[in-house]
């Protein structure tokens, strides 16, 4: 192997699509009185489920690649700066409002999303050239509704798979997925037929995932902060590794994408399952305590 050859391996591209938000997190002192008030810590930050990968699968070691759209604004701004911060390479298409997201975390960590993806839902067709040099592909569920994004989300999976680029899926969250409906949302997902998809403990539930796998696709299950599991297209288990313990009530916003993003840079440098879920473990971790250094810095400021 020269020494291109070398690097393109042990620094896997992996190629995200999806949305890239402003994100507003308020931390709840006290518990949520309706109609009234409630004491809070309100930070803002760059997030989005797609672009979350794209960042942790950098600090993992990988390079990454965002595909997605923002708006005509100052907030596109802000947000592509941060991600070429990050180490990540954007392909960005502007126009319109750039998305913003409310998240509400609760003293116990119990979080509510209140997203608004406004130009996110608008990203069109990038061409082949997007997948230029690709080790994977990845997405979010949340890719998949709403149009043109979830036109031009399944013509990059078929392009990745017709070129034996693998992928990966993430449910997502139940409350996306109902739009749909299980049985939907199921045939949805086999008709993209990713490599890989990620679920958490209530996305397995609601899918069925455990009982009736998708068809070619290996389940990485997620139990909350507790065990994540490798399971083959015909259900059998494959690994399984206990995640790092957590802190009580830490705020876990993109904690799942980060344990996708390092998995996903293990497995397309031919780690195996095991030592995969330990990067994916890791990479959480990480990110974490990042986000709980950065609330502690704007805290004391």
């Amino acid at each position: 192997m020269n020494d291109r050859a070398y690097a393109a391996a042990n620094t896997p591209l992996i190629v995200c699509v999806g949305d890239l938000i402003d994100e507003i997190a308020v931390r709840l002192n006290e518990p949520w009185r309706r109609g009234s008030d409630a004491a809070a810590q309100i930070s803002r930050r760059r997030g989005g489920s797609a672009a979350n990968v794209a960042v942790a699968a950098v600090a993992a070691g990988g390079a990454a690649r965002f595909i997605g759209a923002v708006g005509h604004d100052v907030t596109a701004h802000a947000l592509e700066a941060a991600l070429v911060e990050a180490g990540v390479e954007p392909l960005l298409q502007r126009g319109g409002r750039s998305a913003t997201i409310v998240v509400v975390v609760e003293p116990d960590g119990e979080r509510t999303m209140l997203p608004d993806r406004a130009a996110a839902l608008s990203l069109r067709d990038p061409g082949a050239a997007a997948l230029t040099g690709s080790a994977w592909l990845h997405a979010p569920a949340y890719s998949l509704l709403g149009e043109p994004l979830g036109e031009t989300t399944r013509h990059l999976f078929a392009r990745a798979r017709n070129a034996g680029i693998p992928t990966s899926l993430d449910a997502s969250s139940v409350g996306a997925l109902s739009a749909w409906g299980p049985a939907e949302s199921r045939r949805r997902f086999i008709d993209l037929a990713p490599t890989i998809v990620f679920a958490n403990e209530e996305e397995c539930g609601y899918l069925n995932l455990l009982n009736e796998p998708l068809p070619g696709a290996i389940l990485i299950a997620k139990h909350g902060a507790g065990i994540a599991e490798v399971r083959s297209a015909r259900g059998e288990l494959l690994a399984q590794r206990p995640a790092h313990p957590l802190p009580a009530g830490i705020d876990s916003t993109g904690a799942g994408d980060a344990f996708a993003g390092g998995l996903l840079v293990a497995r397309a440098r031919g780690e195996s399952w095991e030592d995969a879920l330990a990067a994916g473990h890791d990479a959480a971790a990480a990110h974490l305590q990042r986000q709980a250094a950065s609330a502690n810095n704007e805290e004391a400021s």
